[in-house]
């Protein structure tokens, strides 16, 4: 009261506080970070453990299971997964949403400090790191020569590009693959060896000594001082050549027991860009993934990235060319582009039809001026609570359109009502505010009530949705002080006269009076006979049973299908494929690739096929189509077809996706058991079982063998005669198959690994290596002497979720398939099929992850329900009414399940979220209605059945008018205006209008009946 009375009579006082609100508000969205989604900040932590040489076997026993026994104690932990892969160990440590991920880095790093000590001494330092879903390139750049070699174009990208990329604000990491990395060789004979009587870790440790440069001190000559320094840093492989070497037969120069070379390392992985727009393949290529930060805003990175590859065009050596053929901020832009101009569009739809709602376009200016001057209230929010602007925060733009103007509605149409009567236009603003006061703060509760719920959600969808809570929350409250000061305020001002209606006023004046005619006559009828009512909610009831039929129809899936132009192969060649057999696999996917149209541009990584899966037999290929617009299919029917032409290579195994490794598979579980043998055959049955469903495309496991393994078993006892150990043999084995770095050269400010091994033609034999020599007190013996060789199948990777055994079943979904009907069938086949004993069954990834946020939004929507009931009671004070009107809201799902099915929109987390929120916006109009109804009883005195008919007829125009306009507000969205992102915003749209029809009805006509029948027989007793 005292707020709408400071702002009606300081109306230029009041002006200047908004206008400042809308400046302030528009610098910040300036600033705002642009992002397709919102960054979560999940309470993840990975340690990544290097152990070159190691097999998956030796990751899991030496490293993995004790960090795992570990890191297992940590409080808050929620999951724990682990790989151990050949030279690696990867553990994920996931805890509770709501612990600091700072505090949980530093808790794994404090555990960390007490295992490393029995961590294998070959094994290079854990590496702890925080887990970002953001850790996905914004944009890729191709850097390609003809001229340069591998070493010189990798050193190049390296040394000048990597370093000037890094210092561009708002790049977090950057990712180099392919080209050559130089490293100077240091190849010793194994026969000079055996002459000298020494083994590469004898001559590494002495090249890495003569390597450096020692502090000898300072002294003081008279008034000066000087520093000391003795040795040198070898300046190029000439030096490395010049060396001597202590043996126990002399002093030997390097060159006579070896040969040293300026070379590059051993190629494991290489980059290959093929240009299909040009007809272009690049071999000799780096490629250069851009990570962004957290906080930083994707587009302006990948601005800024653009902006430094023009520079570097006249800077590049001869023959070197860069192209960006994947920039994700691209398709963001337009996302978000298309989010803001549908929003715009609404608004321009909204005030179309509040402007013949209200027949007066200073009426409807008030109206209307009330959304842009809560947005950009609610720009200033967002950037408080750290979010940006991206897909969920533009979304609740949309769905808070509506919400906006109704507050405002409610009060300017009080106002003009009371100044119709006959008040004085500054106290008709002050009285017709007040009188709609309390519904106006019981509407914002209730919308509070169920989004601060939201944005307290635990799982990760729950955080995924915490931005657009917090977004929506923020700008229902500035709507709601607008409409206390802002709009009262305009209203003294402008509306000092009612004027003359024109000819189109009079038209919609009319009309509206028919309307309030015809529905005053249908409520009277309505309330005519007690059973009346009674049979109406029994008609909706049953109605609202029969709809939910419709579900199954309907069908589930995580999130809607997104068509962003991207396909994602991932492949696996023969085991034990190098590298150049590999890339000659590729050439065949290549070709097929070319007999399809639509691809503008290929990018093959061959070494890895995922963060989990690395070596030289698996490659990952990330295809670019062209623009939606310019072909007639979608990337999830090309990537069937490509699919299929791709199991005409029977060489390669391949899972063709529209979404990359690191989003994982739409259809993912798991097995788990404590024994491998179990497992095995469970993989066996399941995959046999699973092997016809319908629907499933790219079914595969993540147990697979691994290269070929030579195993060399030592001889305990002969060992233990020698007073040598296993570790002996191993060390000489490893060091002369992978080689051993013993120092680096360096040259330009940059550091190049030297590294001493034996020449390939003296160990790419197993007999060649059991000649390998090993030094003893009792004199040389052989690896052969000490060790015997066999053979043995080895896994890729071994899988642990939360300590034990895994194995991961993933698959894709052919187009128009919904993921809900395969997770059916899948929970069918699995009931009928016989796992071992210790083999257990659990779905996982996204199907888990909708479980959860199921689970979640469930209890989300039952809190939201008990605080909701908890307000209402409070402002009508009665336990009674709130329970009336919550037994009518399930009724509100009637029109969203019928437009869901009659739109062929899906059940997902963008709907599902869609359903919470309606219920908060449901109950806004019987509010409205009902306190209006309390207000003529006890402040006019009006009995119950006038009191009814007169609040019914009353307000049926401004209900009408907040459901238009909130319909018509995300009415954009739901006609998917704007291709990029229109997959996520039109089944939020689609709920939202479909439920606000259906709740008009039961506003206008079921609730007052229902009321009517309750309040008059409780006045009887």
């Amino acid at each position: 009261m005292k707020i709408t009375k400071f702002a009606i009579d300081r109306p230029i006082t009041t002006t200047m506080l908004f206008l400042a609100l809308v400046v302030f508000g528009y610098m910040t969205y300036t600033k705002l970070a642009v992002n397709l989604f919102p960054d979560l900040k999940i309470p993840a932590v990975i340690i990544n453990t290097t152990h070159i040489g190691a097999t998956p076997e030796e990751i899991e026993k030496e490293i993995t299971d004790k960090i795992e026994k570990e890191v297992a104690t940590l409080s808050g932990l929620k999951e724990l997964k682990s790989f151990s892969m050949p030279d690696a160990s990867l553990i994920t440590i996931e805890f509770n949403n709501g612990i600091d991920p700072d505090q949980a880095l530093n808790d794994v790093k404090t555990k960390l400090d007490v295992v490393i000590p029995f961590l294998p001494k070959e094994a290079d330092r854990p590496l702890v790191l925080k887990y970002k879903l953001s850790d996905t390139p914004v944009i890729d750049l191709v850097v390609s020569s003809d001229k340069l070699s591998g070493s010189e174009l990798y050193d190049y990208v390296d040394r000048v590009m990597k370093n000037k990329l890094s210092q561009l604000e708002g790049v977090s990491k950057i990712d180099v693959y392919g080209g050559e990395e130089r490293e100077i060789k240091v190849l010793v004979d194994k026969k000079a060896m055996y002459e000298m009587g020494m083994g590469i870790q004898e001559v590494s440790q002495y090249l890495n000594a003569v390597n450096n440069k020692i502090s000898g001190g300072s002294y003081i000559n008279r008034d000066r001082v000087s520093s000391i320094e003795v040795g040198k840093n070898y300046k190029n492989a000439a030096d490395i050549k010049n060396s001597y070497v202590s043996t126990p037969f002399g002093i030997k120069k390097v060159t006579d027991f070896a040969t040293v070379k300026d070379s590059v390392k051993t190629v494991s992985g290489k980059a290959i860009f093929y240009d299909v727009a040009n007809n272009e393949r690049h071999q000799n290529i780096v490629s250069v993934g851009i990570m962004k930060t957290t906080d930083a805003n994707a587009v302006i990175v990948a601005h800024g990235v653009k902006e430094l590859v023009a520079e570097l065009q006249n800077e590049l050596p001869e023959g070197v060319s860069v192209s960006i053929p994947f920039d994700t901020s691209e398709y963001i832009e337009s996302a978000v582009d298309d989010a803001l101009n549908n929003i715009i569009l609404g608004i321009l739809f909204t005030g179309i039809i509040l402007f013949f709602f209200l027949n007066d376009i200073r009426t409807t200016v008030i109206v209307s001026i009330s959304i842009p001057v809560s947005l950009m209230g609610t720009f200033m929010a967002i950037n408080a609570f750290g979010g940006s602007l991206n897909m969920m925060t533009l979304m609740s733009f949309s769905v808070a359109i509506g919400a906006l103007v109704s507050n405002s509605i409610v009060v300017i149409e009080n106002i003009i009502r009371l100044r119709n009567s006959g008040l004085e236009i500054k106290e008709a603003a002050v009285q017709g505010t007040q009188e709609v006061m309390m519904a106006v703060i019981a509407s914002t509760g209730t919308n509070l009530v169920v989004f601060l719920p939201i944005a307290s959600m635990t799982s990760i969808t729950g955080a995924f949705f915490k931005e657009y809570a917090l977004t929506i929350s923020a700008a229902t409250i500035f709507s709601m002080i607008v409409s206390f000061m802002l709009t009262p305020m305009l209203a003294s001002v402008l509306l000092k006269k009612e004027r003359k209606p024109n000819k189109l006023a009079q038209l919609s004046i009319r009309f509206f009076r028919w309307l309030e005619n015809v529905y005053e006559k249908s409520l009277i009828k309505l309330l005519s006979k007690k059973w009346k009512p009674l049979a109406l909610f029994a008609v909706m009831f049953t109605l609202f049973l029969g709809t939910i039929t419709l579900l199954p129809y309907i069908g589930f899936e995580f999130q809607p299908q997104e068509d962003n132009g991207d396909v994602f192969v991932q492949m696996e060649m023969p085991s034990g494929s190098n590298v150049q057999k590999s890339e000659s696999i590729i050439k065949l996917v290549e070709s097929e690739i070319d007999k399809l149209d639509g691809v503008a541009s290929v990018l093959t990584i061959i070494g890895e096929k995922d963060d989990n899966t690395v070596g030289e037999h698996f490659a990952n290929t990330k295809l670019k189509l062209v623009k939606k617009d310019q072909r007639s299919f979608s990337n999830a029917e090309f990537a069937e077809r490509l699919k299929n032409r791709l199991e005409q290579i029977p060489e390669v195994i391949s899972s063709v996706s529209t979404v990359s490794a690191e989003d994982g598979a739409p259809i993912q579980f798991m097995l788990k058991s404590e024994s491998q043998e179990d497992l095995n055959e469970a993989n066996r049955i399941v995959l046999n079982a699973l092997e016809n469903v319908d629907g499933l495309l790219n079914f595969e496991t993540s147990l697979r063998k691994g290269n070929p393994l030579i195993h060399f078993k030592p001889d305990n006892r002969l060992l233990a005669e020698l007073n040598l150990t296993p570790l002996a043999v191993a060390m000489t084995v490893r060091n002369a198959v992978n080689g051993l770095k013993a120092s680096v050269l360096k040259e330009n400010g940059k550091e190049y690994d030297i590294t001493i091994s034996y020449p390939n033609d003296q160990i790419n034999s197993v007999n060649k290596i059991e000649q390998l020599p090993i030094f003893t007190e009792q004199g040389m013996y052989t690896v052969g002497q000490l060790a015997n060789v066999f053979y043995k199948e080895s896994p890729s990777q071994i899988q642990h979720d939360n300590k034990v055994k895994t194995i991961n079943v993933m698959a894709s979904l052919s187009p128009g398939v919904l993921q809900g009907d395969v997770q059916n069938t899948i929970n069918t086949v699995m009931e009928e099929i016989e796992l071992p004993n210790s083999v257990k069954f659990s779905w996982a990834g996204n199907i888990k992850e909708l479980n959860e946020a199921t689970t979640d939004m469930t209890i989300t929507f039952f809190i939201a329900f008990l605080l909701m009931y908890m307000l209402l009671a409070s402002l009508v004070e009665s336990f009674w009414q709130p329970v009336v009107i919550f037994t009518t809201v399930p009724m509100a799902m009637i029109g969203v399940f019928i437009f869901m099915y009659g739109f062929g929109s899906t059940m997902n987390i963008m709907s599902l979220m869609a359903i919470v929120t309606l219920l908060g916006l449901v109950v806004n109009d019987d509010i409205l209605i009902h306190d209006y109804t309390d207000h003529l009883m006890y402040k006019k005195k009006m009995d119950l059945y006038n009191a009814t008919v007169t609040a019914g007829k009353t307000k049926m125009k401004t209900v009408i008018m907040t459901t238009v306009a909130i319909i018509f507000g995300m009415l954009p969205n739901a006609l998917g205006i704007g291709d990029a992102g229109a997959e996520f915003r039109t089944p939020m749209a689609i709920v939202t209008i479909g439920g606000m029809i259906t709740s008009t009805v039961l506003t206008l006509f079921l609730i007052p009946s229902v009321f009517y029948v309750i309040k008059s027989r409780r006045t009887k007793k």
